[in-house]
């Protein structure tokens, strides 16, 4: 009994900072086709944040949130507008310059600034709860309740707001939305900043439980990669599925046999559903 709750509330955690990930990687490739390597660097620029402006600015820790995910979002559309946008329909030159920007530029500023070594961020919030035996902290919690919350409302923000049904739109049919006078590649550069922000957010929460360091940006990418391709190309309900549902199952094979074998998974079942099913466990294509 101790072995499955323990599996399902550390899958859970985990399941919620993949989906903020795969979420975000999906939604820039579902709207503007983008394969964004960069994502990680997101990722991790947001982890940075967070501990520069709580342990060395000493700001207080919704500010500090707050702040690390807007600028990982400005920094995001200015990616799209300065570096993306000149070379809209070029995708082998998106991939390219996001590898760059995003595995080597970004990295390297890091490492500049911050140094090899990893840096820790304090909880933002104190304390644990009692379940079955098992002592779960605040800061968990918190991981969990502001994924769903964050997810609810991006979900609300694109079904019912104005600029949400123009990402809709575009990513439906763009020239239809080009003809019903949306400027897509406004649509393009909000897209983006969401994409960078839910990425930071992710950061932002992990940074507690996970120490920020210079290349941390690869695992964030690797995992949003083979959800997205599980998924479903473009698919926010995919995506969401298969991050809990991975994340469950490295949880179960770390506790269960060893850590070692839990990047297996994601990785086996990937070329399975490459194999087996190239669009996807949903429909690609949609942000259902």
């Amino acid at each position: 009994m101790s072995a499955l709750l323990s599996i399902f509330v550390l899958g859970t955690i985990w399941g919620a900072i993949y989906s903020l990930i795969a979420v975000g990687f999906t939604l820039i490739l579902g709207v503007a086709g983008i394969v964004n390597l960069a994502h990680g660097a997101f990722y991790m620029i947001g982890a940075y944040l967070a501990y520069t402006f709580m342990s060395i600015l000493k700001l207080n820790v919704v500010l500090s949130a707050l702040l690390a995910v807007a600028g990982v979002a400005v920094i995001g559309m200015i990616l799209d507008q300065v570096g993306i946008r000149p070379f809209r329909e070029n995708h082998a030159y998106q991939v390219v310059l996001t590898l760059i920007f995003g595995q080597t530029f970004c990295r390297q500023v890091i490492y500049a600034i911050y140094g090899a070594h990893g840096k820790s961020v304090q909880n933002f919030i104190n304390g644990d709860i009692e379940l079955a035996g098992m002592y779960i902290s605040y800061q968990k919690l918190l991981i969990i309740c502001a994924a769903i919350i964050v997810v609810s409302l991006l979900w609300i923000f694109i079904k019912k707001t104005k600029i949400g049904k123009s990402i809709s739109a575009v990513e439906q049919n763009k020239v239809a939305s080009i003809l019903m006078g949306i400027r897509y590649e406004r649509v393009y550069m909000i897209t983006m900043g969401i994409s960078a922000a839910l990425a930071a957010l992710a950061g932002v929460l992990a940074s507690p439980i996970i120490e920020a360091e210079p290349g941390m940006s690869s695992f964030p990418l690797f995992k949003a990669f083979a959800i997205v391709v599980i998924g479903g190309l473009g698919s926010m309900g995919g995506a969401i599925i298969v991050s809990l549902l991975l994340a469950y199952s490295e949880t179960a094979v770390s506790y269960l046999l060893s850590a070692n074998y839990a990047d297996m998974v994601y990785l086996t079942v990937m070329i399975l559903i490459l194999v087996v099913r190239p669009t996807g466990i949903l429909k690609a294509g949609r942000m259902n």
